[in-house]
């Protein structure tokens, strides 16, 4: 009986604490913003906002095809994508001029399209598969950055996988596949990919080890962001991503992901942001600091229409100081309990 009284009252206050947290939007940014919200449930909704880079330099001529960026030892670092040396670059923040070349020995470069990095390593994604969608050779180049400080070639450790959701490998032809993958991020433990979604203009998240084996990549749920998913960069301590992508008229845009618990990253603030550009193909971003973000775009020709590739910035402080400043934010980071259930499908 004792026991019956005792499950009763701790039943009765976990009920209260419920009832006395309140869910719903509190990010001050949001036209729905609530202050009187404890815990961030996903519902915030905010006004199109379009915003202008600001041309840092055109790239070298090296970086045409550039696909990923990582900010690190104060400089830019810059890799191609498909068919083009197993090698990434560094530039400074005002010159284009590549200040070292690293080579990776033991790579070939299939299709690089994302560089992510933690305090000891960078990783580099062999991940694209637009071609067919049919790849069985997806792979991540998990590279020391003690090596990299110590000479001109490095030796990568490698992460083979697949996705845990794919069972057809037949031949989709040319950008006709929900298995492309071009953004990446290194996140505690483990990497998470966000896939581009050639049919359906979702991107789905993905989840693996940072341990050098072969492994099956864990589907964690998606988001319809209308577009093409080519960059990412977290700003971990922050609980910030944002990823790059463009649309069908390669109009660029940012997607803003904020104030998520532990890794469920589509399950708190979700922002599409446009940048004031045109047949602008972007494809790496990183972060400077919590709001200074480069971003960059590979060369663009088509018919009469020719964009170098450059770097830009993005200052995104009158989007994200809301967020950064907000009082409730220390509150929401006590309560990561989550109280609801999270859905796969945002």
């Amino acid at each position: 009986m004792k026991k019956c009284i005792v499950l009763f009252i701790v039943v009765g206050l976990y009920s209260l604490n419920v009832s006395a947290q309140n869910a719903g939007c509190p990010d001050p940014a949001a036209a729905n913003y609530d202050s009187t919200v404890t815990i961030n449930n996903g519902s915030c909704t905010y006004s199109n906002v379009t915003i202008t880079p600001k041309l840092k330099y055109d790239l070298s001529t090296t970086l045409n095809e550039t696909s990923g960026l990582i900010w690190w030892k104060n400089r830019i670092w810059s890799h191609n994508d498909g068919g083009n040396a197993p090698a990434f670059y560094a530039m400074k923040v005002n010159s284009n001029a590549i200040t070292a070349t690293i080579s990776v020995t033991n790579a070939t470069n299939v299709d690089w399209e994302d560089i992510a990095q933690d305090d000891s390593f960078i990783y580099i994604g062999d991940f694209g598969n637009n071609a067919q969608g049919n790849r069985t050779d997806l792979k991540i180049y998990k590279i020391a950055k003690a090596d990299v400080e110590a000479g001109s070639s490095v030796t990568a450790t490698v992460i083979n996988f697949s996705y845990n959701d794919q069972t057809d490998f037949t031949p989709k032809g040319n950008n006709n596949t929900n298995f492309d993958c071009e953004a990446m991020i290194a996140y505690g433990d483990s990497l998470f990919l966000f896939s581009k979604d050639w049919v359906d203009n979702k991107t789905r998240l993905y989840k693996l080890p940072k341990t050098p084996g072969t492994y099956q990549a864990v589907n964690m749920g998606e988001l319809n962001v209308q577009g093409l998913i080519t960059g990412a960069e977290i700003v971990a301590d922050k609980r910030v991503i944002v990823l790059t992508g463009y649309n069908a008229a390669v109009s660029p845009f940012i997607y803003l992901l904020y104030d998520f618990n532990g890794n469920h990253f589509f399950g708190a603030n979700k922002r599409k942001v446009g940048l004031n550009e045109s047949f602008t193909q972007v494809e790496g971003i990183c972060a400077k600091s919590p709001t200074t973000f480069f971003v960059s775009n590979e060369k663009f020709s088509q018919l009469f229409i020719t964009t170098p590739a450059k770097l830009q910035q993005l200052n995104l402080t009158s989007l994200l100081n809301p967020y950064y400043t907000n009082p409730l934010k220390k509150i929401t980071q006590k309560n990561k309990t989550n109280l609801m259930p999270l859905e796969n499908t945002y």
